[in-house]
C-alpha cells in the first residue's frame, strides 16, 4: 500500500480512491488508537443530482445502508473507500475547466475527528479531559452540543478531492491538521475506546462471513485472528487496544446483531419471496410462471400456489439433452415449510445430469405438477437457426400472477419423462408431453422379467406364468393371492403397465435413456449440503440464485444483495465443463464393457443365421446373479430358477423364429440390446447393455475390419489398459507386478490365469488398504483404526437407514449382546405384551394359548413386531385393514400378521440356549435354531444382503425368486 501514496511538502498526501485511503488513516502514528467521528461529505451529492460524477463502491463493501428520505432522494453510508467518477456530462465539463471557460470545484471535501474517547485530548476550549468552567459546553450532556459536535479535540483529517484532480491516479487528498495534545504538555496520549473501532475492510469481512458463509461469532473471530496466528503476547494486547483489525467478543456479537437486525424478517418468507420474484427474478427472466393460489375459482389449477424458476441456459439444455428423456421427482424437506419442490433434471452429452427447472408449490398433486411442466414445455427454444428466441411476460388472467412464453416455442418438444410411481404426476404428464415411465425399483428377478417385455401382449402372457411361479412357492394362499393380486392391480393394469415395462420407453434407434431418478436426488443432495440454520422457502431461492433480498426493502437500487455465486452458476458452470467431454462411464459399464471383451478375445462369440442374432457361450454358473448393490455374486437356488424357466422360455420365445436355440449359449440381439441372461433381466438394455451384447457388438464390428488382427489387437490392449488402472491404486506390495509392469501380452496371459481361478471376481475393485506400519507410534490398545487418506466419501443420491436385519445378525454372528438401552426396552415390550395377553384371556378375546408351541413366557419381542398366540387376532383388530408382511404373528396352526409401526422388515431372536421351533412366514416347514446357522461372515452370503439392501424394498413384487429352504445359500432368520 506504500507505493500508491504520495507525500507533499505541506505534510499531505495525495492517494488513490479504494482501500488505500482507509490503509493510510489507520496505520498513522497519530491514528492508531483513535475512533473517528464524521461529518457530513459535502460536495459530492450536488454534483451527482447534476449528473457529473458517480459514487461507486470498492469491491466487497458491504457495510452501508440506503434509505429513501421524505422527498424521494436515496441518502448512502458514506465511506471513505468510495469510488468517484465522471459521468460522460462530469468530462465535458473537465474540459471546459482546463479551457478555463469555468471554474473548478470541489467533489469531495470531507472532515473526520478524533471523537476524543478517554478524555486525554485536548479540548477546542483549551481544556484536557474536561471542559473549562468558563466553556459554552461545560453544562451540556457530554460536553457536546450535538452528535457530530467536534469539541472534544483538536485533531482533524480532511480529505479532499476537485474535479479536475479526478483523470490523476493519485486524485484523493488526505491533510492531518492539529494533534490530540499540545507540544508542550508533558502528559502522554492514552486514549480508551470503547466502542466498536474496526475498520470498514474488516467490518465488510464480517458480513460476507455472516451472510455468506453462516458462521457464528467465533467462527468469524477465528478468521478475524488469521492474520495473529501464532502471535506473541504483546501483538495481541497491541491488537487488542487498538481494534482496528479485532475487536473483544462482546463487541463483535453485537455488530453481527445489529447487522442481522438489518436484515431482519419483518416479513414473512412467503411475501419476501413474492417481492423477490417481482423485484429481482422477473426482470432476470428466471420466472417461468408464477400464480397466487385463487379459492374464489373451482377445483382446478387457479386455486394453488405455483412458482416455476429456470434461466434460459437451463431451457437450452432441455432442448439438446432433454428431447428424449427428463426426470422428475419432487422433495419435500427442503424448506421448513415442507412445501414440494419439483425438480427437473436431463442427461447431458456426458452422462451427468444437468437441472431443467424447479417448481415450489403449496401442495404437490396433479394441477401443480401440471401446471411446471406447461411453463417448461412454452418456453424450450425452437430449432429454428438465426432465431433470437423472444421471450415476454404477460398477466393471468384473474390477475394473480404472471407466466412466460415464448414467441418460437418448439412445438416438437415431447419427451419422456423419469418418475417414481405417483398418480398425480402421471395424470399430469398425460396428454402433455410424450407419457411417464417409472424408474427401476430393484424388484424382484421374476417381477423383472415382466418388465422386459416388448409388447403388452407379452407381458400379459409372462403375467400368467408369473401367477404359476407364485402359486409354485411354499407360500400360504392369502400370501399367494395377495402377490398376484398386487401384480395386476398396480402394476399390469391400464394405467401403469406402458410406464413398467420396456415396451413404454422404446425409441426410435433404441437410444439410451435414464432408467432411475438418482440426477434428481442428487441434485437435491447438492441442495441440501449448501444449507445450514433454519430454511425457508426464500432461503431456498436466495441460495440457488446467490441473491439475498434485503428484507427493509430500502430502495430499488439496494434490493438485493449478492454475496456469492448460488446454486444456480455452480449447475451452468459445471454443464459448461462438460460440454465437449466425452460420455462417462461409471464402473458397472465399465466392468460390462470389459467383461465383453474377455469374451470377445477368448472367441465365446460365435454367428447365427441372422444378422443381428449371435451366440455368447455360457462360460460363467448359471445359477449366479451379479447382485447390482455391490458386484458381488450372488448364488441362486436351483428350485427357485427351474420354477422361473417358463418364464425365461417365454421371453426367448420371440427370437425362435430368427435365431434357433443353442444349450450352452445365451442368444443376443446387437441392434436391441435384448438377452437371456441376468443382467439383462435385472438391468435392461437402455442404460447399458449386458457384457453378452458388449461381446457379440464388438464380434460384429471385427467382420466389418479388413485387417481383424488391428482390431483385435486395439481391443486386447484397451482390455489391458483396463487392468493396469486398476493397478495403479494399489499400494506397491500388492500390486499384480505380470500385469502392471509386464507388456500387454504378458499381462494379458496373466489376466486370462487369474480368470480361470477366480472368475468374474477379478473385475471386482481389489482392495487398496497397504499392509505396511505407516503408523508405528499409534498405541496398540487403541482398539478403532480409520483410515486418515483420501477425501471424505461422496454424498450418496437418497440416505437410507441401514438394514436393521444385518445390524442384528452381524451383532449374534460376533457374539455380541445389545446395548443395556436396548435390553431395557425389550424387557419393558415383552412384560407389556405378557400384561395384555393375559388381560385378553381374562376377557375371553384370546384362545386357550396352551396349545401353541409359544407359551406367554416364551414370546418372541423385537422392537417391529410381536407375536401372539391368537390366530384371529388381528381380525379382531384390523377387521377391515388388508394383512402386511413384513411382521410374523406365529401360531401352532396358522400364520397372522399385524402391521408394524415401521414398514421395516425385522429378524427374530431366540437365544442360542433355546431349542424352541421357528416359524418362517414364507415356508411353512418348521426350522430350528443352531447357532451355526448364522454366518460369521455376513459378505459370504449375497442372497442376505441383497434382500436386505436398501435397494430391497419388502412390498409384495418383492418376494423375490429365492428360496429361503437352502440354508447354504441364505440363511434363516
Amino acid at each position: 500500500m506504500e507505493d500508491f501514496i504520495q507525500y507533499n511538502n505541506d505534510n499531505s498526501v495525495n492517494v488513490p480512491f479504494r482501500r488505500v485511503a482507509e490503509w493510510y488513516i489507520v496505520n498513522h502514528p497519530l491514528l492508531k488508537n483513535v475512533r473517528l467521528k464524521c461529518q457530513t461529505r459535502r460536495e459530492t451529492s450536488g454534483l451527482i443530482k447534476s449528473d457529473i460524477i458517480n459514487v461507486n463502491r470498492v469491491e466487497g463493501a458491504v457495510d452501508f445502508i440506503e434509505w429513501n428520505t421524505k422527498k424521494g432522494d436515496i441518502k448512502s453510508t458514506n465511506r471513505i473507500d468510495d469510488i468517484i467518477t465522471l459521468t460522460s456530462k462530469g468530462e465535458e465539463y473537465v474540459k471546459q475547466i482546463e479551457a478555463k471557460e469555468k471554474k473548478d470545484k470541489l467533489c469531495w471535501s470531507w472532515v473526520m475527528y478524533c471523537s476524543g474517547e478517554g478524555n486525554s485530548c485536548e479540548r477546542e476550549c483549551g481544556g484536557i479531559g474536561s471542559c473549562k468552567e468558563a466553556c459554552a459546553n461545560y453544562s451540556l450532556q457530554n460536553n457536546k452540543k450535538n452528535y457530530r459536535d467536534m469539541h472534544l479535540c483538536k485533531l482533524r483529517v480532511i480529505s479532499e478531492s476537485k474535479l479536475s484532480w479526478l483523470s490523476k491516479e493519485k486524485p484523493l487528498k488526505i491533510k492531518i491538521v492539529g494533534s490530540h495534545l499540545p507540544t508542550n504538555v508533558l502528559i502522554s496520549h492514552n486514549p480508551s475506546v470503547s466502542r466498536l473501532n474496526l475498520s470498514r475492510q474488516v467490518r465488510d469481512h464480517i458480513i460476507v462471513s455472516r451472510r455468506s458463509d453462516h458462521r457464528t461469532a467465533n467462527s468469524v473471530k477465528l478468521k478475524l485472528l488469521a492474520p495473529f496466528n501464532g502471535a506473541e503476547e504483546n501483538e495481541l494486547k497491541e491488537a487488542l487496544k487498538n481494534q482496528r483489525q479485532i475487536c473483544n467478543n462482546d463487541k463483535l456479537r453485537s455488530y453481527l446483531m445489529r447487522d442481522d437486525r438489518r436484515l431482519k424478517e419483518n416479513s414473512g418468507p412467503w411475501t419476501i419471496l413474492h417481492y423477490l420474484v417481482m423485484d429481482v427474478l422477473k426482470l432476470k427472466g428466471f420466472v417461468l410462471y408464477y400464480q397466487q393460489p385463487d379459492f374464489s375459482q373451482p377445483e382446478d389449477e387457479k386455486q394453488f400456489y405455483q412458482l416455476t424458476l429456470s434461466n434460459e441456459f437451463w431451457l437450452r439444455n432441455g432442448k439438446n439433452f432433454g428431447q428424449k428423456c427428463i426426470g422428475m421427482d419432487s422433495k419435500h424437506d427442503l424448506n421448513n415449510d415442507r412445501a414440494p419442490v419439483l425438480v427437473f433434471v436431463a442427461e447431458n452429452n456426458s452422462g451427468s445430469g444437468t437441472p431443467l427447472a424447479f417448481g415450489i408449490s403449496n401442495k404437490e398433486n396433479q394441477w401443480t405438477i401440471k401446471l411446471s411442466i406447461k411453463a417448461i414445455k412454452k418456453n424450450i427454444q425452437c430449432d429454428q437457426n438465426g432465431c433470437e428466441h423472444k421471450w415476454s411476460y404477460i398477466d393471468l388472467p384473474n390477475g394473480k400472477g404472471f407466466k412466460r412464453i415464448r414467441e418460437c416455442n418448439s412445438s416438437n418438444w415431447n419427451p419422456l419423462v423419469m418418475i417414481d410411481k405417483h398418480r398425480p404426476s402421471k395424470i399430469a404428464i398425460d396428454n402433455n408431453l410424450h407419457g411417464a415411465i417409472l424408474c427401476w425399483y430393484p424388484l424382484a428377478l421374476a417381477f423383472k422379467i415382466i418388465g422386459r417385455s416388448r409388447t403388452e401382449d407379452e407381458a400379459k402372457e409372462l403375467g400368467l406364468l408369473y401367477q404359476d411361479f407364485v402359486n409354485s412357492l411354499k407360500l400360504s394362499e392369502n400370501v399367494k393371492q395377495k402377490l398376484i393380486t398386487d401384480l395386476n392391480r398396480n402394476w399390469l393394469c391400464d394405467e401403469w403397465r406402458l410406464s413398467f415395462i420396456d415396451a413404454g420407453r422404446i425409441l426410435p434407434n433404441f437410444e439410451s435413456i435414464m432408467t432411475t431418478n438418482n440426477f434428481t436426488e442428487r441434485l437435491n443432495r447438492t441442495i441440501e449440503a449448501n444449507y445450514s440454520g433454519v430454511q425457508t422457502v426464500v432461503n431456498f431461492v436466495e441460495r440457488l440464485y446467490g441473491v439475498k433480498l434485503k428484507r427493509e426493502n430500502i430502495t430499488e437500487n439496494t434490493g438485493k444483495l449478492q454475496f456469492e455465486a448460488g446454486l444456480a452458476t455452480l449447475f451452468d458452470m459445471k454443464s459448461i465443463e462438460e460440454e465437449n467431454c466425452s460420455k462417462k462411464l461409471s464402473s458397472d459399464k465399465l466392468r460390462r464393457l470389459n467383461y465383453g471383451r474377455l469374451y470377445f478375445l477368448l472367441e465365446f462369440v460365435e454367428p447365427s443365421n441372422h444378422n443381428d442374432y449371435f451366440y455368447v457361450r455360457k462360460s460363467d454358473n448359471v445359477q449366479t446373479l451379479e447382485s447390482p448393490f455391490d458386484g458381488k455374486s450372488i448364488k441362486l437356488d436351483e428350485e427357485a430358477i427351474n420354477n422361473l424357466n417358463p418364464l425365461f422360455k417365454k421371453l426367448e420365445q420371440k427370437h425362435l423364429d430368427k435365431a434357433s436355440h443353442r444349450e450352452g449359449y445365451y442368444l443376443t440381439n446387437i441392434l436391441t440390446g435384448e438377452c437371456i441372461c441376468y443382467d439383462y433381466i435385472w438391468n435392461g438394455p437402455f442404460r447399458d447393455v449386458c457384457k453378452h451384447v458388449h461381446a457379440a457388438r464388438l464380434y460384429h464390428n471385427a467382420n466389418q475390419y479388413l485387417e481383424k488382427e488391428c482390431f483385435f489387437r486395439q481391443i486386447k490392449e484397451d482390455f489391458v489398459t483396463y487392468f493396469k488402472n486398476k493397478e495403479r491404486v494399489i499400494p506397491a506390495e500388492n500390486k499384480n507386478r505380470l500385469i502392471y509392469e509386464g507388456d500387454t501380452d504378458e499381462a494379458y496371459n496373466e489376466i486370462i490365469r487369474l480368470y480361470y481361478l477366480q472368475g468374474g471376481s477379478i473385475f471386482l475393485p481389489r482392495d487398496n488398504i497397504s499392509g505396511r506400519n505407516s503408523d508405528p507410534f499409534r498405541p496398540p490398545e487403541l482398539k478403532y483404526n480409520t483410515p486418515n487418506k483420501g477425501a471424505p466419501p461422496k454424498a450418496i443420491a437418497k440416505p437410507r437407514k441401514p438394514s436393521r436385519i444385518l445390524q442384528t445378525l452381524q451383532l449374534n454372528s460376533h457374539n455380541e449382546t445389545n446395548s443395556f438401552a436396548l435390553e431395557k426396552r425389550n424387557t419393558k415390550r415383552a412384560r407389556k405384551d405378557l400384561r395384555n395377553t393375559k388381560e385378553q384371556i381374562k376377557e375371553g378375546t384370546a384362545h386357550n394359548s396352551t396349545k401353541t408351541h409359544h407359551n406367554a413366557s416364551n414370546l418372541i419381542h423385537n422392537e417391529n413386531s410381536n407375536i401372539y398366540s391368537n390366530p384371529n387376532f388381528q381380525q379382531e383388530l384390523y377387521p377391515s385393514a388388508q394383512p402386511l408382511y413384513n411382521s410374523h404373528i406365529l401360531s401352532s396352526t396358522n400364520i397372522s400378521y399385524i402391521p408394524p409401526p415401521t414398514n421395516t422388515l425385522q429378524p427374530f431372536y431366540i437365544s442360542p440356549s433355546s431349542e424352541q421351533t421357528l416359524y418362517n412366514p414364507y415356508i411353512h416347514q418348521p426350522l430350528t435354531y443352531s447357532s451355526n446357522s448364522l454366518p460369521a461372515d455376513l459378505q459370504s452370503h449375497e442372497s442376505l444382503n441383497m434382500l436386505n439392501s436398501q435397494f430391497f424394498s419388502p412390498t409384495f413384487s418383492s418376494i423375490n425368486s429365492f428360496s429361503n429352504n437352502n440354508s447354504q445359500n441364505l440363511p434363516n432368520f
